[in-house]
C-alpha cells in the first residue's frame, strides 16, 4: 500500500462512522463487562478478545471511530495512540491531554481513560500491544534501556500506579512519521513478509520514541522543567546517585525532588534507581558472561539479598534461571 492510498482508506468515513455522525448509539458496548475503581464506573476491555478476531497476531492496529462518545475504560494491552491527522483529546483519569499531528501517546495496561469525540478530519490510529509481545527479542532490538524501554518492562506490573502514560511531543519528527506510516502501509496490506516487517518497523518506532524523549528532555531543561531532567540524571548516574546528590545537582530541596517524582510518575526517586539498577543488571545478564556477583556489584549494590529480592519482583525469576531462560529462547 502506498502512502498516497493509506491517506484515503483512514479518512473514508466507515459505515458505522456514518451512523454515529447522526447520533447512532452503538448496542455492542452494553456486551462489555464494567467494574468500579475508586467509585468510578469502567467499561473493561480484553485483549484475548480482540486478538482472537483477527488471528492472533501479537499486536492489534485499529482507526479510532469518529462521531462518537467512549465510555470511561481501561483495557489489559499497552495502547500507543498517534494523531495521524488533525487533534485529539485524550482523558485521562480526570485530567485532559491535547495530541496535535505527529504526536504519539504511549499508555499501560488498566490507565482509566476515554476520547472525546474525534470530527472529520482527526484521524487517530491505535497500536494494541498485548504482554506476549514483550519477549525477550523485543528488548534485544531496542538500541537503549531508556525509560521508554523500561515503560515496556514495567507496563504489566500491578504494583505500578494508575494511569501511567508517556505523551511524545514528536509533531516535528520526520523520522517517526515515516517509520508509523510504513508500518500501517503494511498492516493494511501485508506483504509475504509482513510479520517481519511490522516488528522491525515497531523497534523503529519505539526506538525513534527514545530519540523524541531525549529532544524532549532539552526543550524541557531549557524552559525550566525537572521531571525529564531528573530521569536523564538517574540513567546517567543510578550506580551511584542518592537523593541527596539529585537535589544538590538540580539546587532543590530533596523532599520537594521526591515530592515531584511521585506526583508526576507515581514512583519514588529510590524506586526509579531500582529500576534503571535493575535493567542494566537484565541487560548484562543476556549480553555479556559477567557473573551475578559480578553483575550486582557493577550496578552498585552492596547487599546481594536485596537485589536478589528485588529482581525476582521485577522479573518473576532469580538472576541465573533469567540468564538460562534467554539462552534458551535465543
Amino acid at each position: 500500500m502506498k502512502p498516497e492510498r493509506l491517506r484515503n482508506e483512514l479518512h473514508r468515513i466507515t459505515a458505522h462512522e456514518e451512523q454515529y455522525r447522526k447520533g447512532y448509539y452503538d448496542p455492542r458496548a452494553d456486551a462489555f463487562p464494567r467494574i468500579m475503581i475508586d467509585g468510578i464506573e469502567v467499561m473493561q476491555f480484553s485483549y484475548a478478545k480482540i486478538s482472537a478476531e483477527s488471528d492472533g497476531n501479537p499486536f492489534q492496529v485499529r482507526k479510532h471511530s469518529r462521531f462518537r462518545d467512549y465510555p470511561l475504560h481501561i483495557h489489559d494491552w499497552i495502547e500507543l495512540s498517534y494523531c495521524y491527522s488533525g487533534t485529539c483529546t485524550q482523558i485521562i483519569g480526570t485530567k485532559e491531554y491535547s495530541m496535535k499531528t505527529g504526536q504519539m501517546l504511549l499508555m499501560a495496561p488498566n490507565t482509566i481513560h476515554t476520547i472525546a469525540p474525534l470530527g472529520e478530519e482527526d484521524i487517530l490510529v491505535q497500536i494494541s500491544l498485548g504482554q506476549k509481545y514483550l519477549t525477550n527479542n523485543f528488548f534485544n532490538r531496542l538500541s537503549s534501556s531508556s525509560m521508554v524501554s523500561n515503560f515496556f518492562i514495567d507496563a504489566f506490573n500491578e504494583s505500578r500506579k494508575k494511569n501511567n502514560f508517556f505523551l511524545f511531543h514528536s509533531e516535528e519528527d520526520e523520522r517517526l512519521r515515516l517509520f508509523v506510516e510504513e508500518f500501517m502501509c503494511e498492516w493494511y496490506d501485508p506483504s509475504l513478509a509482513s510479520l517481519d516487517i511490522l516488528n522491525s518497523l515497531f523497534s523503529l518506532i519505539v526506538s525513534e520514541l527514545v530519540n523524541v524523549m531525549d529532544k524532549t528532555f532539552e526543550h524541557s531543561r531549557n524552559r525550566g522543567g525537572y521531571t525529564l531532567p531528573l530521569l536523564r540524571y538517574i540513567e546517567h548516574n543510578y550506580r551511584t546517585c542518592t537523593l541527596n546528590d539529585a537535589a544538590e545537582e538540580f539546587g532543590l530541596n530533596p523532599n520537594y525532588l521526591s515530592s515531584l517524582l511521585k506526583t508526576q510518575l507515581g514512583m519514588t526517586f529510590n524506586e526509579l534507581v531500582v529500576q534503571e539498577k535493575l535493567s542494566a543488571a537484565e541487560k548484562l545478564l543476556i549480553n555479556s558472561d559477567m557473573s551475578v556477583s559480578d553483575i550486582i556489584n557493577y550496578v552498585g549494590y552492596q547487599n546481594m539479598s536485596y537485589f536478589y529480592r528485588k529482581f525476582k519482583e521485577r522479573y518473576h525469576c532469580l538472576p541465573g534461571e533469567y540468564r538460562d531462560r534467554a539462552a534458551i529462547g535465543s
